[in-house]
């Protein structure tokens, strides 16, 4: 497999031209319909989540609503808003869920809203929705930045159930540092997103935040097992930066409040490893410090699961391979956590 001609492929499509290799079906397996010409996207699934995005705000808009009467910060993250931001195209990105961040300390009021809107936490079964047991509901408010999800039914086919992730933090659940949520949802702004009005970050902060976020899914043991390091996460990432003229200063000031510089970072120079675009320099420089570089080739969030990685960058994005790599030299006690986390989350 040549990765080296994979990349190429990658940034002259970015750039609007035309390889000579095929690359749909990578780019469609990595979620990555933004790199694709519109006669090779799958239109039909493209109006179907079209469909459930509009689906999943309607069922939000009594929700907003009442955090705005209640005067509860909150803003609406990743999805929707992030494909907006990235793409020019709410319904570009494709998602199967709301994100939302709120305060800890709002958390109460915000269930009690979400309740009486006709969300219920629990999972989607054959028989429809089963609400989490006590021991659910704690694990996931304790190892992770998120409460159990809010799901409601819904009367449309197409989407018959909406999905809330509530989360509490930007920072992931494992992390030692923890982020100023005050000083985070100080930065909102007014968006609209299929017609329903609705807060969400700040550009500078909602990039943090989508790095943060992308961090996680680059480096979780438990999610790179699962599904694997996808290109989707630098797409968002470059697009997001091509497409916003972010004000680095703000970004740089922003990030060394909430200790994310080294994170950013991270995301940044990997982004710039499949693109190549001198875009992404000035962002690099603003964000270098003297650690910037020590999270760059190991993984695992936590310090006592990290290790390096042995294959390269190229090859973790596109051999398909990670869970037979992760087989070799996790512990037994890595593998024990992404058991749990398997039977739990």
């Amino acid at each position: 497999m040549n990765y080296d001609e994979f990349l190429n492929n990658i940034r002259m499509l970015s750039r609007g031209e035309t390889p000579g290799q095929d690359m749909t079906e990578l780019l469609q397996t990595h979620n990555c319909g933004c790199l694709l010409s519109q006669e090779k996207r799958d239109l039909t699934a493209d109006t179907l989540n079209k469909i459930c995005i509009g689906e999943r705000f309607r069922a939000c808009k009594a929700v907003f609503a009442a955090f705005e009467e209640n005067n509860i910060p909150y803003a609406v993250i990743k999805g929707a808003v992030l494909s907006e931001m990235a793409y020019g195209d709410a319904f570009c990105r494709r998602s199967g869920d709301i994100d939302l961040l709120l305060l800890r300390e709002n958390i109460d009021m915000a269930k009690q809203i979400m309740l009486n809107c006709g969300f219920v936490q629990g999972r989607v079964t054959d028989e429809g929705i089963v609400p989490f047991n006590r021991r659910e509901l704690l694990f996931q408010i304790s190892a992770s930045h998120q409460t159990a999800p809010f799901i409601k039914k819904t009367a449309n086919p197409v989407c018959p159930y909406v999905n809330v992730d509530v989360n509490l933090d930007i920072f992931w659940g494992e992390s030692d540092v923890k982020a100023d949520m005050p000083f985070v949802l100080e930065h909102t702004e007014c968006a609209e997103i299929n017609g329903l009005k609705l807060k969400k970050l700040t550009p500078e902060l909602e990039f943090i935040a989508l790095c943060l976020h992308h961090y996680k899914d680059a480096n979780s043991i438990y999610l790179l097992w699962q599904k694997g390091l996808s290109l989707s996460l630098f797409c968002d990432i470059y697009f997001y930066l091509k497409n916003n003229r972010l004000n680095l200063q703000s970004l740089k000031a922003a990030c060394r409040h909430l200790q994310a510089e080294d994170f950013v970072y991270y995301c940044v120079y990997y982004c710039n490893e499949i693109f190549n675009d001198g875009l992404l320099a000035p962002c690099l420089e603003a964000l270098k410090t003297e650690t910037s570089e020590r999270n760059l080739n190991a993984f695992g969030l936590e310090k006592a699961e990290r290790k390096p990685w042995n294959i390269s960058f190229a090859e973790r994005l596109f051999s398909g391979c990670l869970k037979q790599y992760f087989e070799k030299v996790l512990s037994p006690e890595d593998l024990q956590k992404i058991k749990i986390n398997s039977e739990l989350m």
